[in-house]
């Protein structure tokens, strides 16, 4: 199954509905995500709760959408990642450098509130 991802926008957030495969066959995430931010797009909620398969280049494709938000004063952070991706995140470490949410409000009220510290 490859990879098709929802875009939908939730105020000033953009929200990734990701399903299927993302892997080094898969680099759909990173042409759509630079689509965003060449329109100015920079807080971002990845939703994995439907991606079945997650490699090396799926966790790369989610570290540089990580990096060019920050690097734009924005963030991204992960909604609903399964067990085998909070699994990966771990022994990566990359749990320790991306917020997850199990709750879609809570991971919009955590951006609105980065975004409210940044304006002001």
């Amino acid at each position: 199954m490859s990879l098709s991802i929802g875009i939908r926008r939730i105020d000033h957030i953009v929200v990734l509905e990701l399903s299927g495969r993302l892997s080094v066959v898969e680099p759909s995430l990173r042409q759509s995500a630079w689509e965003l931010v060449l329109r100015g797009e920079r807080h971002f909620i990845v939703s994995l709760a439907n991606v079945s398969y997650l490699d090396n280049s799926g966790l790369g494709q989610l570290c540089w959408l990580y990096t060019v938000a920050r690097n734009r004063e924005g963030d991204m952070v992960l909604l609903k990642p399964t067990a085998r991706i909070k699994h990966l995140l771990s022994i990566t470490r990359l749990d320790t450098i991306f917020e997850s949410f199990e709750c879609e409000a809570a991971a919009v009220a955590s951006m609105q509130a980065l975004t409210s510290a940044v304006s002001a």
